[in-house]
């Protein structure tokens, strides 16, 4: 039996589940692990390569087939040489060699072959055959991608506990998270891209691991305890019987809070003074579909729109994506909802044929994408215009920096619009917001609030650029503070512009999902607030049980604080006091942790 392992991580979805690894490889970005096989595996694992080998050769004629329809035969040739590196024996008996010899995975082996063969390459002075090195990688890449497997659409078995070093949309979009039980990632932090996804699915997850995912085997029986922050990979049996017993305890008080949720959720949220908050849902994943009407929220503050890529794996055409906003505007009934232009670019899932930039966070993303390709946001536009016709959509701008692009998307806008009416097609009134989540959106966003009809706040975003720290990345986690001053003024000073121009201002970043937080929000002026449905029972039970007046005193202290050290502490001394049920087990993300 192999001894039990611990690691400690950042608990972002609460809950505790046992199961079984369900290894999910990263595409073309992932790490490659060197894994020692047994000796009786060795030749499954060549054959394993030499199927590899061929699905790439076969993509790879198809790929030159297509680039010669749509582009001539003169610029498909460079796939000839991806094709004559994947019929080298010598490279090919190389990597096999290397499998037989070291006992190594075929992943390894690709990638110590390659490296060999491009430490060759950077020795050349032929500069035209020195930059033949990245077809090299081009066809490394491709391999690895192959190696791991992926069909389009995994099926889940009924115990599947995901491991990954990052679970990206892209990768959520091919599961069935039917039977998934928890989520366990190496990277990320509270607003990483796997804490929203499992606080949209409802499920347990620990991120911020750090070598979890080199260690873990798929079919491992795992324990995810997103309760204490920990992970236990090959438990003990004591530890098992202990784990089992402790779930079945948390079942029955959150069948009890299940109830009492269903039977509120048709009520109207009001302070303890009177003040009505509306309570809306982010969503993203049709799995997530579902706890919108389970917890009752008033429509969708935010419909994430970059799934409909990964769900096809290419850009959605104009019908498919007006049948995906028909779907969503059902769903969020009278309310409506507010549905993001593509996000795409930096962190978020990219097209195909965004490239690899040095920062992608500061580059080609967002609304400079979609501005940059017209072609893509018409389509898009187009789609919604036509959905709106028999439902309440509102289009939302993400990464506003300035009016400028309000004013170019919107001319946009109202020429799609125009040529709709042209060809006597239906079409609806389409409402236009902007996202703030940039410096430059809280500057401007006097001028932005007469230039839109309402504001989202993307606190997610906003935080990781008024501070510099890269949301996703665990490493300055500590420096990911969502108390911090600056943040706290800034959305201030967003809500009070919104304000004076009298549009409304939902705020949906992951700041909302946290009930502390949510009163801060109030305090600072917020009545509209959007999250995973999962969280919406929670914030409900916290926020009724608050006095808004009081909040926003509290609110007023935090503003005149000058660290996120002050701000934390104020919060947990004045809201503790007055309300101590909102600082249960992991109310707040710690913002130091231990390894």
């Amino acid at each position: 039996m192999r001894a039990e392992r611990f690691w400690r991580g950042v608990a972002v979805s609460e809950g505790l589940a046992l199961g079984r690894v369900l290894r999910l490889h990263g595409g073309e970005s992932q790490n490659i692990y060197r894994a020692t096989l047994d000796r009786q595996d060795i030749e499954r694992e060549v054959t394993r390569f030499q199927a590899a080998v061929e699905l790439s050769r076969r993509q790879l004629l198809s790929i030159k087939e297509r680039a010669e329809l749509a582009l001539g035969a003169e610029h498909a040739y460079i796939f000839d040489a991806h094709l004559l590196m994947l019929e080298d024996r010598k490279l090919l008996d190389e990597v096999e060699a290397y499998i037989r010899r070291e006992r190594a995975n075929a992943e390894w082996a690709v990638r110590v072959a390659a490296d060999r063969l491009l430490a060759v390459y950077e020795e050349i002075k032929d500069d035209y055959l020195r930059e033949r090195s990245s077809d090299i990688e081009d066809v490394t890449r491709r391999l690895l991608v192959a190696l791991s497997g992926a069909p389009h659409t995994r099926r889940v078995t009924a115990d599947a506990i995901i491991v990954a070093e990052e679970l990206l949309p892209s990768a959520a979009a091919e599961l069935d998270f039917a039977h998934v039980r928890a989520v366990a990632t190496d990277a990320g932090g509270w607003t990483s891209h796997t804490a929203i996804i499992a606080r949209g699915l409802g499920v347990p997850a620990v991120v911020g691991l750090r070598e979890l995912y080199r260690h873990a085997r798929t079919g491992d029986e795992i324990i995810v305890d997103a309760l204490r922050g920990e992970v236990i990979l090959h438990p003990a049996p004591r530890t098992v019987a202990r784990c089992r017993e402790e779930m079945a305890g948390l079942r029955r008080p959150a069948a009890r809070r299940s109830g009492l949720a269903l039977a509120q959720a048709s009520e109207p949220l009001r302070t303890l003074d009177g003040v009505e908050i509306a309570l809306r849902a982010n969503v993203e994943l049709p799995a997530e579909y579902e706890g919108v009407r389970r917890f009752g929220a008033q429509g969708i503050g935010l419909y994430r729109t970059e799934f409909l890529l990964s769900q096809r794996g290419r850009m959605p055409t104009e019908d498919e994506q007006c049948e995906a906003y028909l779907e969503v505007a059902a769903l969020a009934g009278a309310e409506g909802a507010k549905v993001r232009l593509f996000d795409l670019g930096g962190d978020k899932l990219s097209a195909d044929d965004v490239g690899a930039e040095r920062n992608p966070a500061l580059g080609l993303r967002a609304i400079r994408f979609c501005l940059q390709r017209e072609d893509v946001l018409r389509t898009q536009v187009r789609a919604l215009l036509r959905a709106a016709a028999r439902g309440r959509l509102d289009l939302v701008l993400p990464m506003i920096s300035d009016v400028a692009e309000v004013r170019r998307a919107r001319r946009i806008i109202e020429e799609e619009r125009a040529r709709l009416q042209r060809e006597g097609r239906e079409f609806g009134a389409l409402k236009t917001g902007a996202m703030i989540e940039v410096p430059s959106a809280v500057v401007m966003a006097d001028a932005l609030a007469r230039a839109v009809d309402f504001f989202s706040l993307g606190t997610n975003d906003l935080v990781q650029y008024l501070l510099a720290v890269d949301r996703g990345n665990d490493e300055v986690a500590d420096w990911f503070r969502t108390l911090h001053p600056a943040v706290l003024q800034s959305i201030r000073r967003t809500l009070a512009a919104a304000e004076t121009a009298s549009i409304p201002a939902n705020v949906c970043g992951e700041m909302a999902a946290t009930p502390a937080y949510a009163v801060i929000l109030i305090g600072l002026g917020a009545r509209d607030l959007s999250m995973a449905a999962s969280s919406i029972p929670r914030v409900r039970r916290a926020l009724a049980a608050v006095d808004a007046e009081r909040a926003r005193e509290t609110a007023a202290e935090c503003l005149a604080c000058e660290t996120a050290d002050e701000v934390e502490e104020l919060v947990r001394v004045r809201l503790g006091t007055a309300w101590p049920q909102l600082f249960p087990p992991n109310s707040l993300p710690a913002p130091k942790r231990e390894r």
